[in-house]
């Protein structure tokens, strides 16, 4: 005997529905009208291979929120559902190759939330002189509320050189962020370069915040290491990793406790693993510590620096490519129709 689902208890379905994965959940939100609304505050964690929109076959991943994945390739860019198939392109930004009179530089590109108000900063850098003053870099803002870009008044603090933001947690965006560079400075393995900086925006404020980076060895040999920005059971981690001329082959984890305190508080170190004989590239890493890295041969690995368990992950067939890690849940949150037309990939 079949029962109808609106007469199954809600805390039962809802549990049910939990155990179920994403898709079948697709499908039965198609059939069961009803019990849509529960069906959409499910997440689960998923691992699999998956196709990026046509729209963007070259262009990078910004991060993921909440199962909503950015996509950017130049003044393209893209709010995706892996889970559901849909995706939505951007209007075009306010700041494209066209804009009046300046050479566009660099544009790096943040993706979070405020609230239920998903949105993308753009960041654009400009080279040359304008009135024989040099041109700081300007802001846009996408908000998927409004459905269009506007131009803010946010000052960037420092120079990002990443295209994209480093690590997205709780909505918010942060990339590795440099000052100028020192007077004098010699551009010679291991010299001092410039001051360096985590680099976050608040969607909600709409305002940019920065914190100096700890000191691993109280030298003041910050810039002699190579570092990448993760997450780490919930809070923002730096990875320090060495250059290629170190032989100290060791991985340092430091957490953002508060990034009011100073740098001296701010920071704490809460894991160091290694040595290695041959260390790659990590990539970044889980929040419970296990950091995904890639060597010479562009072969990735998970090492668990608990267990010392390690394990080949699948390049499913490619042997060069560029990565980067995003932490993605999968989950039914739509993509929001702001008036664009809306893509369902087949």
């Amino acid at each position: 005997m079949v029962v109808p689902t609106n007469h199954i208890p809600e805390d039962v379905l809802t549990d049910i529905l939990s155990r179920l994965p994403v898709k079948s959940l697709v499908r039965f939100s198609q059939e069961e009208n009803h019990t849509i609304s529960l069906i959409s505050n499910k997440t689960l964690d998923v691992a699999a291979k998956i196709d990026a929109p046509q729209e963007i076959k070259f262009g990078i991943i910004v991060g993921s929120c909440n199962g909503l994945v950015c996509l950017s390739q130049g003044s393209v860019i893209l709010l995706w559902n892996p889970a559901t198939r849909e995706h939505n392109i951007l209007p075009t930004p306010c700041i494209d190759p066209r804009f009046p009179n300046l050479s566009i530089m660099k544009i790096s590109v943040g993706f979070g939330f405020h609230l239920d108000d998903y949105k993308v900063v753009r960041i654009v850098y400009f080279r040359g002189l304008q009135d024989g003053n040099p041109v700081h870099a300007k802001v846009e803002l996408y908000s998927t509320s409004t459905g269009s870009w506007r131009m803010i008044n946010a000052v960037v603090p420092c120079d990002i050189e990443q295209r994209r933001c480093g690590v997205i947690l709780n909505g918010v965006p942060y990339w590795l962020g440099f000052g100028p560079f020192w007077p004098n400075t010699i551009f010679g393995p291991g010299e001092p370069r410039r001051d360096e900086f985590v680099l976050s925006f608040d969607m909600g404020k709409e305002v940019f915040d920065l914190v100096g980076l700890p000191d691993p060895d109280a030298k003041g040999s910050c810039h002699k290491y190579s570092k990448k920005l993760g997450a780490y059971k919930g809070s923002v981690a730096l990875i320090y990793y060495p250059c290629h001329e170190h032989v100290d082959n060791f991985i340092e984890f430091w957490v953002m406790k508060d990034n009011d305190l100073g740098i001296d508080d701010c920071w704490s170190r809460v894991l160091r693993i290694g040595p290695f004989s041959s260390i790659g590239i990590p990539l970044g890493c889980w929040n419970n510590g296990v950091v995904i890295w890639q060597n010479d041969k562009d072969e990735l690995f998970l090492y668990n620096p608990f267990t010392k368990d390690v394990k080949k992950l699948s390049t499913h067939g490619a042997t060069k490519f560029s990565a980067s890690v995003s932490t993605y849940v999968e989950s039914l949150l739509p993509v929001i129709n702001t008036g664009i037309k809306r893509y369902v990939i087949a």
